[in-house]
């Protein structure tokens, strides 16, 4: 035997068996399997903190609008035109692409495809998976256009626009009194002549307040003013809810600078958190069926992927983590500026219906 060297047994026992070898691949496989859960936990909670921070921006961005105006953006300066989230863009240092709308040439669909489709990164929740996040919309604003998209990039379909997984709270789904009456919300009393008097943080301009162009056209609008201020949200900048992350079959349902899709929406009793977030909406101008007895599309209302939660930013810029639990009676104290209706988070609230 060769000095030093090993002994012929101990040389073969240095080899792996197959046994052994497939042993080592499934304690891998177990290992791996035990650590995914916990990676992909770490990541939905980086996305949430991600979405917080779109809300916290969001609304500290409202704060700086009113500072600058002296008054609340309104949801929609008038059917068609600008949104509240157009109008903060300056204060979220998009200043660039709020300068692209051209209010001469008159509402959403008068404007460039470029104006339409800028995607907003702070509007759209990390834990969404949007298959587009420019959509198509018809134009129903009672203007004259063409039936599609005049734009040589969207040749033939409906008029294109970016989306947001972020709605304002139009109100809340109590009856309201107005110098019009008792305006019923639901299902839906709101026009383009009574929205001013919605009950939350952002009502629409009053229409007096308007000033519209006159050339080209009169769809436009050159002058307006807000109309309210932070004073007049008496039940406290804290309590009233500014706006909530939305789920994929209202956001994609919709678009962010068009006055005329929803800029916002109710948040109350009659208008309960989606159930199926993560679900698209149906195709353009068709209801919501089912398949085999399941829903096939998301549902309306506000709602997102955060399991057990529902973000929402707060007139003092604050951001809160709603329970989906919540009684709906209190959404409905949250969504009011003046509703005289303090509330409790982790109790129930005096129903307005």
């Amino acid at each position: 035997m060769v000095e030093g060297a090993l002994p012929r047994g101990d040389r073969a026992r240095r080899a792996f068996t197959l046994v052994e070898l497939l042993v080592v691949i499934a304690i891998i496989g177990i290992l791996v399997a035990l650590l995914l859960p916990a990676i992909q936990a770490a990541r939905e909670a980086a996305r949430r903190a991600q979405c917080s921070n779109n809300v916290k921006q969001i609304g500290l961005a409202v704060q700086n609008f009113h500072d600058s105006r002296r008054g609340m953006p309104p949801f929609r300066i008038v059917d068609g035109d600008r949104t509240w989230m157009g109008l903060i863009l300056p204060f979220i240092e998009e200043g660039q692409v709020a300068d692209l709308w051209d209010y001469k040439l008159g509402c959403f669909y008068d404007q460039a495809y470029k104006t339409r489709t800028v995607i907003i990164p702070a509007f759209i929740c990390p834990s969404v998976a949007h298959e587009a996040k420019i959509v198509g919309h018809n134009a129903d604003d009672g203007h004259p256009h063409p039936h599609t998209d005049p734009a040589p990039e969207a040749a033939g379909l409906p008029y294109q626009g970016s989306i947001s997984d972020y709605k304002g709270v139009k109100g809340s789904t109590c009856d309201v009194n107005s110098p019009l009456g008792v305006i019923r919300t639901s299902p839906n009393g709101w026009t383009n002549q009574n929205s001013q008097y919605v009950d939350g943080p952002i009502p629409q301009c009053d229409n007096k307040a308007v000033i519209h162009t006159t050339t080209p056209n009169t769809r436009g609008v050159s002058s307006w003013r807000p109309q309210i201020s932070m004073k007049s949200i008496t039940d406290g900048t804290s309590k009233t809810a500014l706006c909530g992350e939305v789920g994929r079959g209202i956001s994609e349902d919709d678009q962010v600078f068009n006055g005329d899709a929803n800029p916002a929406i109710p948040l109350g009793e009659t208008k309960p958190f989606c159930q199926r977030c993560n679900l698209p909406p149906p195709p353009l101008g068709q209801t919501m069926p089912t398949d085999d007895g399941k829903y096939a599309y998301g549902d309306e209302g506000f709602g997102g992927p955060h399991n057990g939660i529902v973000m929402f930013g707060m007139c003092d810029g604050s951001v809160q983590q709603i329970s989906r639990d919540i009684d709906g009676a209190v959404l409905d104290c949250m969504a009011t500026r003046a509703g005289d209706d303090p509330y409790q988070l982790d109790k129930p609230a005096k129903s307005c219906h």
